[in-house]
């Protein structure tokens, strides 16, 4: 059966393991969406907003951070 998924809010919902061939997901905000083992043949996802949610985004800019400084930090204990 297939469900309509056009212009939706799907963040972060859970896809895992469906078939959702066929299936339209055009417009719809699908970020932090996971699709693991989904079936997405012929699926549409024109104009569809996918990608990393705000918080994850704020994570890893606080990892990349704490490693840039950590290695500087390395460094210059290294060298002196």
């Amino acid at each position: 059966m297939m469900e309509n998924y056009r212009c939706r809010n799907l963040r972060g919902r859970s896809f895992k393991n469906q078939d959702l061939s066929h299936e339209d997901f055009s417009y719809s905000d699908l970020r932090g969406a996971n699709f693991a083992n989904a079936n997405l043949t012929g699926a549409n996802f024109n104009y569809a907003l996918a990608g990393l949610t705000k918080a994850w985004k704020i994570i890893l800019s606080i990892l990349i951070v704490f490693f840039c400084t950590t290695s500087v930090f390395a460094t210059f204990t290294a060298v002196y």
